[in-house]
This record gives C-alpha cells, sequence and structure tokens, in this order.
C-alpha cells in the first residue's frame, strides 16, 4: 500500500517539505506500520428511494440530508461502502503512546489517516473501472459527518448491512468506528459522469481542522 506522505504530513499540520527529522520519523514509523494494517472492504449495492428534497429511504431506514440527495443526484443505484485498515494501526499507535513516544504516536495517527484514504480511493477507482465497462460510472464518496448529514447516521448506515460480523468494524456510543481507521460513505451509480467534487469539497464544515486547502 502507498501511503501519501503529503497527506500525513497535513495530518501533522506540517506545511512545506519536511525536513530530515521528520522524514526520518515518518520512515521509522511507516516501516512498522505497513506490515500491521489488515486493509478489508465490503461494497453493497441497493436500491433508494428519495422521499423528499433532503430525505432518502434505503430498506425502509431514512437519512435526512440535503448534501447527500445532491452527491446523488441522477443516480439509478447505490452503493454502501465500508472499509478498514484492521486493528493493527490502533495498537502500534497505542504502543507508541504508552511508551511515552508522543511523536510517533502523532506519526502513527497521521500516517493511518493518509492510508485509509489511498486505501478507499484505490478500492473505489477499482470497482470504477469495472462499472465504466457497462457505461456507468460512480459519484464520490459521502461519509456521515459530511455537510449536514450528522455523524449520528452512523448507527443507521450500520443497520443496513452487517458490518461488525464482515469485516470486524464497530460503532461506539458517540458513533466513532473502531477500528479507527475506518470509513463507511454512500456513492451513486450513474449513466454520465459525477462531478470530482469529494472529501473537504463537498463539506461545508470549513472550521475543521483537518480541512484540505482549495486553492
Amino acid at each position: 500500500m502507498q501511503i501519501d506522505r503529503a497527506e500525513a504530513l497535513r495530518y501533522m499540520g506540517a506545511c512545506g517539505a519536511p525536513d530530515a527529522q521528520t522524514t526520518a520519523l515518518l520512515d521509522s514509523v511507516e516501516a512498522e506500520l505497513l506490515p500491521a494494517l489488515t486493509p478489508k472492504c465490503l461494497f453493497l449495492e441497493t436500491d433508494f428511494q428519495r422521499t423528499g428534497e433532503a430525505q432518502l429511504e434505503i430498506s425502509g431506514l431514512r437519512f435526512q440530508s440535503r448534501d447527500l440527495c445532491r452527491c446523488l443526484q441522477d443516480a439509478e443505484r447505490l452503493l454502501l461502502f465500508a472499509a478498514t485498515l484492521g486493528p493493527g494501526a490502533d495498537r502500534l499507535q497505542r504502543r507508541y503512546a504508552a511508551a511515552g513516544e508522543t511523536a510517533k504516536a502523532a506519526a502513527a495517527q497521521a500516517l493511518g489517516a493518509a492510508a485509509i484514504e489511498s486505501y478507499c480511493d484505490a478500492v473505489c477507482a477499482e470497482y470504477a473501472a469495472k462499472l465504466q465497462g457497462e457505461g456507468l460510472f460512480l459519484t464520490p464518496r459521502f461519509s456521515p459527518g459530511y455537510g449536514d448529514l450528522p455523524l449520528e447516521a452512523q448507527r443507521t448506515f450500520f443497520q443496513l448491512f452487517d458490518i461488525s460480523k464482515r469485516i470486524g468494524l464497530t460503532l461506539t456510543d458517540a458513533c466513532m468506528m473502531l477500528p479507527t481507521k475506518s470509513v463507511t460513505a454512500f456513492l451513486g451509480v450513474r449513466r454520465a459522469p459525477a462531478c470530482e467534487k469529494s472529501g473537504c469539497a463537498s463539506c461545508q464544515k470549513t472550521e475543521c481542522a483537518y480541512r484540505k486547502g482549495e486553492g
């Protein structure tokens, strides 16, 4: 798996090219992180209904979000997506923290966050390539917590298919996923290419500390 170093540095709050010390830190942590990862993902294709201007219904469960409805505009079908890097990344980060190696713990957090994004991009691109053979296209991923879709929508998402049993993802009372380096998302299947606006560009939470620059 390739980890985007620029993304990892962004998660660490670093600007510009890393110095030699930071590069050595990332090299050391990445060498331990990569063998600890056990990435898994699931795609579930399903029908959905628009039951209002800002409401979707999937298998009798409702999601209230104008932004999600906009993302799925003209989609004929829906993909439910879940992915995880497994528990190894969390264990490594905890080990560093317990040993008082705070710089390594921060690097493990940042590299893990970049790694799950890279993994999701790769498996979604592979799925999209198969669809293009049928003249179909994927919309960008849209996750609970983006825009006006509240993080609490994770509870409803987890009811739609057995994520916990199939790839080991669980949900805390605060709607955080364990392992932490995990993603759930909606993707639409369309007959025309979708706009490429995704991630930070699709989210209206401009105050987020991890927001990418768009300029």
